[in-house]
C-alpha cells in the first residue's frame, strides 16, 4: 500500500490543532456560564430571604400595633363601664340597661391608618351554662338525670322554645358533674367519651368557653350556633339581669312564661329600665302570672361585661373577645380574654338569628 506523501499529512495537523483550541474556548465559556449561574442563584436567595425577613418583620410590627389599638379599644371599655358605675350611683339607681353609656352597638373608631370596630355587651343578658354545673349538690336537690336542678329545667325550656332536644339539658350537666368518679352510674359517663372518636374525658367543673358543647356528645355545630346568640359562659354565681335579657332567655326562667310575655316585658322595660322583682311582677299581672320571677335568678344590674374587638392597622387585623367583671365598688377589671376570629364568642347582629358575627 502506498505512503501518502508527507506535504499532504501537514494540512491535517493544523486542522486538529484549530479543533483542539476551539474545544477549550468552549468549555471555558461553559465554566464561566456556570459560575454566573452560581453567582445569579446565590444573589436572587439572598434578595429573598431579605424581602421575606422584611415582609415577616412588617407584619409582625403590624400585628403588633393592631393589637395595641385593641387593647386601648378595651381601655376605654373599661372607662365606660366605671363612668356609668358612678353615674348610677349618683343617681341612686343601681340599674343596667340598654340606653346607658356602656352600651356600645358596632362602632368603626378611625386611628391612623387603620381601624376599630368595637362592641359591647351584657354577659348577664344571656343563659349561663354553668348554672347547670353540680347545682344539684349545692341545693340538695336529686341529682340532674333524676329530678332535675332548676338551672337544667331553665335549659330544658330554652331548648323547647328553639325547638331542640330538652335532653341536652342533662347532657350538660352531666358533663360537669363532680360526682362521676363517686357514683357507679355516674362514672360511666366518663367510659362513654372515652370510647368515642376522639376519645376524650368529661369536664367534671365548669365551662370556661362556649365552644365545649362542642365535646359534648349530642351536640354538632348546627345546634350550638343556633344556640350561641342566647348563652354565656361566666361564674356561677351570677344572674339574669332582666334589663338586658332577651325574650328567649326570659322564657328559660319559667315554662309558664309564654313568648307574648316576653316580648311584653322586653318592650315594657323603657328607656331607664326596671329596677326591682316588683315592677317586674307587675307587667305580667295583668296576664295572671304575678310572682313568676323570683329573685333567686334575677337581677337588675350587671356584673360581667364582654368587648368584641377588630382592630385593623394596613392590612392587618387583631380580634379580640374580652370578658370584664365590675366589682359592687365600681371597680372594672378583666377577666377573660380570647385571641382570633371565633364562632362560638362572635356577637348576633340584631334581627339576624344565626349568630354570625358583623366582623368579617
Amino acid at each position: 500500500m502506498a505512503t501518502e506523501p508527507a506535504e499532504n499529512r501537514q494540512p491535517v495537523l493544523a486542522s486538529t490543532g484549530k479543533f483542539q483550541s476551539c474545544h477549550q474556548s468552549g468549555i471555558a465559556l461553559i465554566y464561566v456560564l456556570l459560575i454566573f449561574l452560581l453567582i445569579t442563584t446565590v444573589a436572587s436567595e439572598i434578595v429573598m430571604n431579605l424581602w421575606l425577613h422584611t415582609e415577616k418583620n412588617a407584619r409582625y410590627l403590624e400585628r403588633t400595633q393592631a393589637k395595641h389599638y385593641a387593647l386601648g379599644a378595651e381601655q376605654y371599655v373599661a372607662w365606660l363601664l366605671e363612668k356609668d358605675f358612678e353615674q348610677d350611683k349618683k343617681n341612686n339607681r343601681m340599674v343596667d340597661h340598654e340606653n346607658e353609656l356602656w352600651k356600645v352597638d358596632t362602632i368603626n373608631y378611625e386611628v391612623e391608618q387603620g381601624v376599630i370596630e368595637l362592641q359591647v355587651q351584657d354577659e348577664q343578658s344571656r343563659f349561663n351554662l354553668n348554672w347547670l354545673a353540680d347545682e344539684n349538690r349545692q341545693s340538695g336537690e336529686k341529682p340532674a338525670e333524676k329530678g332535675g336542678s332548676s338551672g337544667v329545667h331553665m335549659f330544658e325550656n330554652l331548648l323547647s322554645a328553639q325547638s331542640m332536644d330538652p335532653q341536652l339539658a342533662y347532657k350538660i350537666a352531666r358533663w360537669m358533674s363532680k360526682e362521676q368518679t363517686n357514683s357507679p352510674s355516674q362514672g360511666s359517663e366518663d367510659l362513654i367519651y372515652l370510647s368515642l372518636v376522639p376519645p376524650r374525658r368529661t369536664g367534671q367543673t365548669e365551662m370556661t368557653s362556649v365552644s365545649e358543647l362542642m365535646l359534648i356528645d349530642g351536640f354538632n355545630s348546627e345546634e350550638v350556633e343556633k344556640l350561641l346568640p342566647y348563652i354565656t359562659v361566666i361564674p356561677r354565681s351570677s344572674k339574669m339581669n332582666m334589663n338586658t335579657a332577651q325574650p328567649e332567655v326570659i322564657r328559660s326562667l319559667n315554662k309558664n312564661i309564654s313568648e307574648g310575655d316576653a316580648l311584653m316585658i322586653s318592650n315594657s322595660r323603657g328607656d331607664a329600665g326596671l329596677s326591682n322583682i316588683e315592677e317586674l311582677n307587675q307587667l305580667v299581672a295583668l296576664s295572671g302570672k304575678a310572682g313568676v320571677f323570683q329573685n333567686e335568678r334575677v337581677v337588675f344590674g350587671s356584673q360581667y361585661f364582654n368587648a368584641q374587638i377588630k382592630a385593623t392597622y394596613r392590612d392587618t387585623a387583631f380580634y379580640l373577645k374580652t370578658i370584664f367583671y365590675r366589682s359592687s365598688e365600681g371597680h372594672v377589671q378583666v377577666v377573660g380574654r380570647e385571641i382570633g376570629p371565633s364562632q362560638y364568642w362572635a356577637p348576633a347582629n340584631e334581627g339576624d338569628s344565626t349568630g354570625n358575627s358583623g366582623f368579617k
